[in-house]
C-alpha cells in the first residue's frame, strides 16, 4: 500500500504523449527539433490539465539520449543537447501542472519498420541496458529535482520474434533474457540512488490478455527491488474488432486477480478502442458500441482500484504530428485526442473525457484534515470528527452517551475529495472495529478479536453508495450490542476504528510497526475514535489505560490536557485532576516521586495531579503490560462542561513520541458532543455580547445521565 500522492498510491488516468520517440534520424549530428520531433505548446499542456489528465506516458528514444552504448547522458553535440533539454524541460512542464510522468523507452527497428527490442537496429546486452538506466536515472533526477512523480517504464513492448508473427526484420528478445535485462536495469537504477517507481512490462508486446499465461507473471514475481517500488506495465487493445461491451474487462480480469493475490500494482500503459466516425475516410465500430465498452471498463477500473493505478490512452501529440486514424485506417493506430493543441477535440476525447478524473474517498482525523497522507494537521489520531455514536439512528452528527450492552448507531462520514463522483455501484465498503479503550493501543489485536471480549468487528461492512465530488456522506453502521461496562469493572470506555476498504481486503493494509497513532495519521482511509462521554457534573471519568504492545520495555509518560466547552485550555484552579492507580500501580509510579514530585496524596487511594501537562512523567512498562489509572476531575463550576485528553508517550533519550491516547468528555463540548463552530475575530461590541450569550447557553446545557461513550 502506498500513500495517495505516490505514483502507485492512487488511480491517475491520462494519455501517451508521443513523438519524442523517433524512427531514423541523423546519428552523427543528432535529432533536429521541429524536424525529427515537435515542440509542444503550453496550450496543449494546459489543455491536458483542463481535461484533468493525471498522468502522461512520455516516450523517448534511447539513441537520442545516449548516442553510443556506454556513452554519457546527455550525449555530446548541439542537437543531442537540445533533445535532452527539450525532454527534461517537457517533464518539468508537466510536473508544474501536477501531471505525473512515466518516461518510457520506445525503440524502433528500421528492418521491421516497427517497435523492437534493439539499439541501433541491433540486439543489446543486459549490461548495455543497465548502463543506460543507471545513468539516465541520475541525469533525469538531477534535471527534475528527484521528483517522485517521475516514473521509469523500462522499454516498450518486449516480444519474441515468434510473438511478432515472425515479422521480417524483427529481432525481439526471449522471456528469460528480457527479465534478466529488467533486473539489471532495476539494480542499476537503485544502485544510482534513484527511488523512482519502475514499471516493468511483460512479453507478447506486454498484452494484458496473455500476461498471466505467457510466462511473464511467474518471471515478474522473481524480480527484486530494495525499494519495493515496482509495478507491471501492460497494454490493452483487445477491444479492436470486438463489439462485446465487456471485452476490456474480460481481458484484464485474470491479471487483476493475479495482482491482488500477489500484492502487485498494475498500470494500463496503453489502451485504445475504435469509436466510429472520426473524420477520416475509413473507420471501425460505432460510438454507441464504444460507449458501452468504455463504461464497462471504467466500472471495472473502479472496482479494482486497489491494484490498477490508472490507464493511459494511446495516444496524442502536437498539432501536425499525429492523426485520429483507428485500427481500420491505413494511416491509423493513433486515436488522437486533439489535432490542434486543444482548440478542438476528437470523438475519442469525447468518449473518455468524463472518465479521466477519479473519485477519492477519505475519513478525517481532525477538522483540518484534507485527506493528505500523512495527515500533519494534528498529532492526535484518536479524536476523528467523522466517527461518532448515537443511541438511535437519528442522523445527528455529534456523539452522545449510549447504553452499554444495548444496540446503538455508529456513523462514519466519508468525503469524496476527487473530481469525479463515486458511483452508486462502487464496491468500496466501510468496516468498523471496536476495542476496549487504552492509551497504548496497538494493532491488529485487540481490534481483530484475538483477545476475547476486548475487541472485534461491530457489524458486517456497509457499502458506501454514491458521493458527489467535494461532498460528504454519513454511513450508518448498526451495532447490535455494545460492550457492557459491568464486564469491565464498570468502565464503559471503548473505542472505534473505521476503514474504507474493498470487500474481503485485509484490515490494517499498509500499517507498519506497532504505533497505531502514527499509522492512522499515515492513511486517509482509516480513522480512530477514542472518546468517552459522561454526564456533566460527574467527577469520575473512567480508566486511563497505559499499555505496551512492543517486544521490549518502554519508558512511558502520560500527559493530560483539560479543555473547556469550547475546547480551550482549562487550568487550575478552574479544574483539578485526580488519579487512582489500580492493582498496586501506585508503587510503580511512586518511585519517580523523589526526583520529580508530580502527585499529591488526596486520600482514599486517590492522588492529585500537580501539573496536568507533565502528568505522570515516567513509568517503565514491560512487554504486554497494562497499567490502569482511574481518572476523575473536579471543576470549580460543577455545572461546567469540559473534556480531558490523556496522551501516552514513549520516551527514548531526548525523543518523545505519541503512542496513543484517550479523550473523556463531560457534558456538551464543541467538536465532541456539540457541533464544532467556526469562529472569527469579533469586530463590533454586539458580536462580543452574542458570543458571550452563546457560551453561557452552552455551559448551561446539560447532557444525558448515561455513562458509556464511543
Amino acid at each position: 500500500m502506498y500513500p495517495s500522492n505516490h505514483m502507485l498510491g492512487s488511480q491517475r488516468n491520462g494519455v501517451n504523449h508521443v513523438s519524442m520517440n523517433m524512427g531514423a534520424f541523423d546519428r552523427v549530428n543528432g535529432p533536429v527539433r521541429g524536424s525529427n520531433y515537435p515542440v509542444y505548446s503550453d496550450g496543449l499542456l494546459n489543455w491536458y490539465q483542463s481535461r484533468t489528465v493525471g498522468c502522461v506516458r512520455l516516450s523517448f528514444t534511447w539513441e537520442a539520449v545516449q548516442s553510443a552504448l556506454s556513452g554519457s547522458i546527455p550525449s555530446a553535440g548541439a542537437n543531442y543537447a537540445k533533445y535532452w533539454s527539450d525532454l527534461t524541460g517537457l517533464v518539468s512542464r508537466f510536473l508544474a501542472r501536477n501531471i505525473y510522468v512515466i518516461l518510457s523507452m520506445w525503440q524502433f527497428n528500421a528492418a521491421s519498420a516497427d517497435t523492437d527490442i534493439v539499439y541501433d537496429n541491433a540486439p543489446f546486452t543486459a549490461s548495455n541496458f543497465a548502463d543506460f538506466w543507471g545513468k539516465f536515472a541520475v541525469a533525469m533526477n538531477g534535471a527534475t529535482g528527484n521528483d517522485p512523480r517521475v516514473g521509469f517504464d523500462l522499454i516498450n513492448e518486449p516480444h519474441t520474434h515468434a510473438e511478432s508473427g515472425n515479422r521480417a526484420g524483427d529481432i525481439g528478445i526471449s522471456l528469460g533474457d528480457w527479465f534478466t535485462c529488467a533486473q539489471a536495469a532495476i539494480n542499476a537504477i537503485r544502485g544510482a540512488g534513484a527511488t523512482n517507481t519502475i514499471f516493468v512490462p511483460g512479453m507478447a508486446y506486454t498484452a494484458a490478455t496473455s500476461f498471466t499465461t505467457n510466462g511473464s507473471s511467474s518471471q515478474w514475481l522473481m524480480l527484486t527491488d530494495a525499494q519495493k517500488n515496482l509495478a507491471v506495465d501492460v497494454h490493452l487493445y483487445s477491444g479492436l474488432g470486438s463489439a462485446s461491451p465487456t471485452v476490456l474487462r474480460d481481458s484484464c480480469s485474470a491479471l487483476a486477480t493475479w495482482a491482488r493475490t500477489n500484492g502487485i500494482k498494475v498500470s494500463i500503459g496503453e489502451i485504445a478502442i475504435d469509436a466510429g466516425s472520426n473524420g477520416r475516410p475509413t473507420y471501425c465500430s460505432t460510438f454507441p458500441i464504444a460507449q458501452a465498452q468504455w463504461a464497462d471498463w471504467i466500472d471495472f477500473c473502479l472496482s479494482n482500484d486497489d491494484v490498477l493505478v490508472g490507464w493511459l490512452w494511446w495516444g496524442n501529440s502536437a498539432s501536425g504530428w499525429w492523426n485520429q486514424g483507428d485500427s481500420c485506417d491505413p494511416e491509423g493506430y493513433h486515436w488522437g485526442l486533439t489535432l490542434d493543441d486543444g482548440a478542438t477535440q476528437t470523438n475519442y476525447m469525447n468518449l473518455i473525457e468524463s472518465t479521466l478524473p477519479v473519485p477519492s474517498l477519505y475519513i478525517r482525523d481532525d477538522a483540518a484534515d484534507t485527506g493528505a497522507e500523512p495527515n500533519v494537521t494534528t498529532t492526535v489520531a484518536w479524536e476523528s470528527p467523522d466517527v461518532w455514536v448515537r443511541q438511535s439512528a437519528d442522523g445527528m452528527a455529534v456523539d452522545e452517551p449510549v447504553l452499554g450492552g444495548a444496540p446503538c448507531a455508529v456513523y462514519v462520514s466519508i468525503t469524496n475529495k476527487g473530481k469525479a463522483a463515486y458511483p452508486a455501484n462502487g464496491n468500496d465498503v466501510v468496516k468498523v472495529l471496536w476495542a476496549k479503550a487504552q492509551s497504548g493501543l496497538s494493532w491488529p489485536a485487540p481490534w481483530n478479536g484475538a483477545v476475547p471480549s476486548m475487541g472485534g468487528m461491530i457489524a458486517l461492512p456497509v457499502p458506501i453508495g454514491s458521493i458527489l465530488p467535494g461532498q460528504s456522506k454519513k454511513i450508518l453502521v448498526n451495532w447490535p450490542s455494545t460492550p457492557n461496562p459491568a464486564d469491565y469493572g464498570n468502565d464503559g470506555h471503548f473505542c472505534l476504528l473505521a476503514f474504507i476498504m474493498k470487500p474481503g481486503a485485509p484490515d490494517f493494509a499498509g500499517f507498519q510497526g506497532p504505533d497505531l497513532n502514527q499509522n492512522v495519521l499515515n492513511w486517509s482511509t482509516v480513522a480512530w475514535h477514542n472518546i468517552h462521554i459522561v454526564p456533566v457534573g460527574k467527577k469520575e471519568l473512567g480508566d486511563v489505560v497505559l499499555a505496551n504492545y512492543t517486544d521490549r520495555v518502554i519508558h512511558a509518560q502520560v500527559g493530560f490536557e483539560i479543555l473547556d466547552s469550547r475546547r480551550r485550555a482549562l487550568k487550575s484552579p478552574a479544574a483539578t485532576l485526580f488519579i487512582a492507580p489500580r492493582e498496586g500501580g501506585i508503587e510503580r509510579i511512586r518511585k519517580y516521586q523523589s526526583r520529580w514530585p508530580f502527585l499529591e496524596d488526596a486520600g482514599a487511594g486517590a492522588f492529585r495531579v500537580l501539573d496536568p501537562g507533565t502528568g505522570i512523567p515516567g513509568v517503565d512498562l514491560d512487554p504486554s503490560e497494562v497499567l490502569r489509572l482511574r481518572l476523575s476531575c473536579a471543576t470549580r463550576d460543577e455545572k461546567a462542561s469540559y473534556a480531558v485528553r490523556a496522551t501516552q508517550y514513549s520516551i527514548e533519550g531526548a525523543t518523545r513520541k505519541i503512542v496513543g491516547g484517550q479523550t473523556f468528555v463531560a457534558g456538551q463540548v464543541e467538536g465532541f458532543t456539540l457541533p464544532a463552530k467556526s469562529r472569527r475575530r469579533p469586530i463590533w461590541p454586539w458580536l462580543v455580547v452574542s458570543g458571550a450569550t452563546l457560551a453561557i447557553a452552552i455551559l448551561m446545557f446539560r447532557g444525558r445521565n448515561n455513562d458509556e461513550g464511543g
